[in-house]
């Protein structure tokens, strides 16, 4: 044991713990920072419900095209039915694909802090 420290029991640690800890807290002025609250929202479009329906738009368009170049080689109604009932499929495919994609978010935080001013 390195010279100086004393060895003491759980007993009168549990005793002395709150005490030493309210003595630092009296002496020195903390603030409670884990009720703080950040939210994010998209730098590009006024809500998260309108920047899904762009990704969602975006990822459609080539499918759009696919399905009108489709079209135009059917021959008959049921073909031409069917061909949509696909593409329909599809697209609620893209849907789910932009709803369940997981985006990574990463940022610095910086606080300024005056523990003065309380």
């Amino acid at each position: 044991m390195p010279e100086g420290l004393v060895k003491i029991g759980s007993d009168l640690y549990s005793t002395i713990l709150p005490m030493v800890k309210a003595q630092v807290e009296s002496q020195i002025k903390v603030r409670d920072l884990s009720a703080a609250k950040l939210s994010i929202s998209p730098a590009n479009h006024s809500s998260w419900a309108e920047a899904r329906t762009d990704l969602v738009s975006e990822n459609k368009t080539r499918l759009r095209a696919e399905l009108e170049a489709e079209l135009s080689g059917c021959s008959d109604e049921t073909e031409i039915e069917n061909t949509r009932n696909l593409f329909h499929a599809k697209e609620r495919g893209v849907e789910a694909m932009v709803d369940n994609t997981i985006f990574a978010f990463s940022c610095t935080l910086d606080i300024d802090y005056n523990f003065l001013s309380k």
